[in-house]
């Protein structure tokens, strides 16, 4: 009987053993935006949206648009996992974090990003510890081409509490041309969003047409010579008039990252929280087990 748990552990063990590190996504559709829109599964406090574009063809842009996140339960990760959210909204139903290519729990120990799961945006990007929050950045693990393994539409988007209890989910969709519109115009009336406003309204060139085959043999892999050390995102939170709540959020920024502006998201208030709502103060501690698969 104690067979069964000695085959466990080494089946495990060699599904590490196995791991490869995940190709950098070169080319990517220009004509597909992406979306997971909030409130769907689970919190529906928790409002607005994840955006994933290629405008330019290469690398994938990420939008995280969030308010009324919890108040208490940080820091908060989130992650793309494999599976969809079921009618019921059951956030618990999603799978396991997207992890096409075997990589390890903990992103944080990883040589660089390549190493990292493909889903773990917090881990290689940094968990949250505010109740509204806004990030833009870009992630060259990801892929809107749906020959790649690293592919995420029909994917989910979750967010966690630091002890992993999922709070919040939704479906990664292709976003039609009314979603499209309606999000142009949400970021022309912020007046803030001047970054994501101008990826989505940039035109395509006339006959454009992308090649999901060809696209696949521009997937790279990284250098082994740069390293993926001391990573912790200084995220500074900007309004106008207000009180800074700027914390180092988890993942230190490096040549890996290209996070632009971090700021509230347009439904915080002055102080940056939802009008309703109360500051989120928590240290930013991480256990080992932080990244596992729930």
């Amino acid at each position: 009987m104690k067979i069964l748990p000695i085959i466990i552990s080494l089946t495990s063990l060699l599904a590490f053993t196995q791991a490869d590190k995940a190709p950098k996504v070169k080319k990517n559709p220009k004509d597909v935006v992406a979306i997971a829109d909030f409130p769907f599964g689970g919190n529906t406090n928790v409002r607005g949206n994840v955006v994933f574009t290629a405008k330019q063809g290469t690398f994938v842009n990420v939008n995280v648009d969030m308010t009324g996140l919890p108040a208490e339960g940080g820091p908060f990760f989130y992650h793309i996992h494999e599976g969809s959210v079921p009618a019921d909204g059951n956030c618990e139903a999603v799978g396991l974090h997207f992890n096409p290519y075997n990589a390890p729990p903990v992103c944080n120990d990883q040589k660089h990003d390549g190493y990292c799961q493909v889903g773990d945006l917090s881990g290689k990007h940094g968990a949250i510890n505010t109740t509204c929050f806004e990030a833009k950045y870009e992630d060259s693990y990801l892929s809107l081409n749906a020959k790649s393994k690293s592919y995420i539409i029909g994917k989910s988007v979750v967010f966690h509490y630091s002890n992993l209890t999922k709070f919040a989910c939704a479906d990664i969709a292709i976003a039609d041309e009314l979603r499209v519109e309606t999000l142009i115009n949400e970021y022309t009336q912020s007046g803030e969003d001047l970054i994501q406003l101008q990826e989505l309204k940039q035109p395509l060139e006339e006959g454009y047409q992308f090649d999901e085959l060809e696209a696949l043999t521009a997937e790279v892999y990284e250098s082994e010579e740069l390293s993926h050390t001391n990573k912790t995102h200084e995220y500074g939170h900007k309004r106008k008039n207000s009180t800074l709540f700027t914390g180092d959020l988890l993942n230190k920024s490096n040549i890996y990252h290209n996070v632009s502006q971090n700021q509230y998201g347009p439904d915080c208030g002055e102080d940056g929280v939802p009008s309703a709502g109360n500051s989120l103060c928590v240290p930013i501690i991480l256990g080992i087990f932080a990244g596992l698969f729930i």
